[in-house]
């Protein structure tokens, strides 16, 4: 009955099945039959829970026109793809190491540096 709006709503968000699937903690197999109108009762329970994991109300979901949604926890906006966060992690963890190096210079340099003092201050001494 919701089935083509459900689907419509979950491809603008950029999620798949599996992901809202696991999300409302049934089978990807299950939440194919609801999108396909196979599951011909979908208790308002269910459909409250699916709503929240798309981001629209209930009334969203059972109206029959469209609708207008926020991206806000869209894959798109950042906060929710795993794939992203991974790259993040990645570049995180790249550029964490590459400040470790650099500090590691900056200390070797200091050390040079003080020691050219030292051998300064024994050239102005004598």
């Amino acid at each position: 009955m919701y089935g083509p709006k459900i689907t419509s709503i979950r491809l603008a968000r950029g999620y798949n099945q599996s992901y809202v699937s696991d999300k409302l903690g049934i089978s990807q197999k299950e939440y194919s039959k609801i999108e396909r109108n196979e599951k011909t009762k979908l208790d308002d329970k269910l459909l409250t829970k699916i709503a929240e994991v798309l981001g629209v109300s209930t009334d969203d979901i059972k109206s029959p026109t469209p609708i207008v949604m926020n991206f806000h926890n869209s894959p798109y906006s950042g906060q929710i793809n795993t794939q992203n966060n991974n790259i993040t992690q990645e570049v995180i963890a790249q550029l964490t190491n590459q400040l470790h190096i650099k500090d590691k210079r900056i200390e070797q340099l200091m050390h040079e540096n003080h020691e050219l003092n030292l051998q300064l201050q024994k050239v102005n001494v004598k």
